[in-house]
């Protein structure tokens, strides 16, 4: 099947469930001058300018400025990233499209599990992922409000990454709503309306999604192509989606999440040359390179601790015009099939899957 609608832009190489998150893009076009800040006319970057280290600090005060960092090559969309100073590790993304097309509006108000939001500029919602979807430990936990104001489409979000320590606390995401919201408002996209902000979602497993991006592969065919015995729990969000199965500490087929990214109008990403430890994979799309790495398996893997390495299997495959990157994350077991053997299995399903 194939989707429309997502422009998320991400660093390509990043595992997606965390960092590649905090610079997701979406966006929109020329805002009006509000009386908190200048004109962002002619500003080298109005994403900056929109939320100021002055109004980031009142979102979290420990966050700092790490980047003015403008417009990537090939997103439509101006970045600006903060990060927290101290130990707990928060970071803050602002991605603007100014101005936005149509098509870049429709996209924004389409954005899938969100949640309308009142009082600010023509359009917003709020989404939540990661440990408000039930996943302590494993996943990153996002708060994102997307809005629309004139010709401009708005991202902000909030990322709080997975525990390092037990007993980390699960964030608290309707103040991270809150104050996505007032930052939101005091950077000028109040709309005179009461501002009113959607519930978080409750913590637990999000057993159903009507994400398109989910919709490329379903976790049957996840669980025959990779011999998983336990049910998939599956995570949507911010034009990526991941299903996550099982015993991810006990090395095995159950040891696996499973991610999907799209990236329409991006099949141009993969004509440049090969990224070190880069394999050409013939018959899999109009080009496919695979990357497989390898990291320890302790807790900075934010996976339980284990003996066996975690094992990242990123497949980016470019079909037309756009781009999809598939990655398997496993602890391979020594009792079970082979690296290379796990690889066929993941090329053959990337294979069948039409975008």
């Amino acid at each position: 099947m194939r989707v429309h609608g997502i422009r998320t832009f991400r660093a390509v190489l990043a595992l997606p469930a965390l960092l590649a998150l905090v610079l997701a893009g979406c966006g929109q076009e020329s805002r009006q001058p509000s009386p908190t800040q200048a004109p962002s006319s002619g500003s080298p970057n109005p994403a900056c300018d929109l939320i100021t280290p002055a109004i980031a600090a009142k979102v979290d005060p420990g966050l700092v400025q790490m980047g003015q960092n403008g417009k990537p090559a090939g997103s439509p969309a101006y970045l600006c990233s903060y990060m927290s100073k101290y130990e707990k590790v928060l970071a803050l993304s602002v991605s603007l499209i100014s101005p936005a097309s149509a098509a870049d509006i429709t996209d924004a108000k389409k954005a899938p599990d969100c949640s309308v939001v009142d009082g600010i500029g023509d359009f917003a919602c709020m989404q939540w992922t990661g440990w408000f979807r039930g996943e302590p430990g494993g996943a990153s936990a996002n708060t994102v409000l997307k809005a629309v104001k004139g010709q401009e489409s708005l991202d902000l979000r909030i990322v709080a990454m997975p525990p390092i320590a037990a007993g980390t606390p699960v964030p608290d995401g309707n103040v991270s709503a809150h104050a996505l919201a007032q930052a939101v408002v005091e950077a000028g996209w109040g709309n005179g309306t009461e501002l009113r902000v959607p519930p978080a979602p409750s913590t637990g497993p999000q057993t159903s999604t009507n994400s398109p991006v989910c919709a490329l592969v379903s976790a049957d065919a996840l669980k025959q192509a990779f011999g998983t015995t336990t049910q998939a729990q599956v995570l949507p969000g911010e034009g990526s989606c991941r299903y996550r199965f099982g015993a991810l500490g006990t090395p095995g087929p159950d040891s696996l999440v499973f991610a999907i990214e799209l990236h329409e109008g991006g099949a141009s990403l993969l004509s440049g040359i090969l990224p070190p430890h880069g394999q050409n994979i013939q018959g899999v799309g109009d080009k496919a390179t695979l990357i497989i790495s390898s990291n320890p398996g302790g807790p900075k893997s934010l996976r339980p601790e284990s003996s066996v390495p975690v094992t990242s299997m990123t497949l980016m495959v470019a079909r037309g015009n756009n781009m999809a990157i598939f990655t398997a994350q496993l602890l391979i077991s020594p009792q079970g099939p082979t690296e290379e053997q796990i690889k066929e299995q993941f090329v053959t399903l990337v294979k069948g899957i039409d975008f």
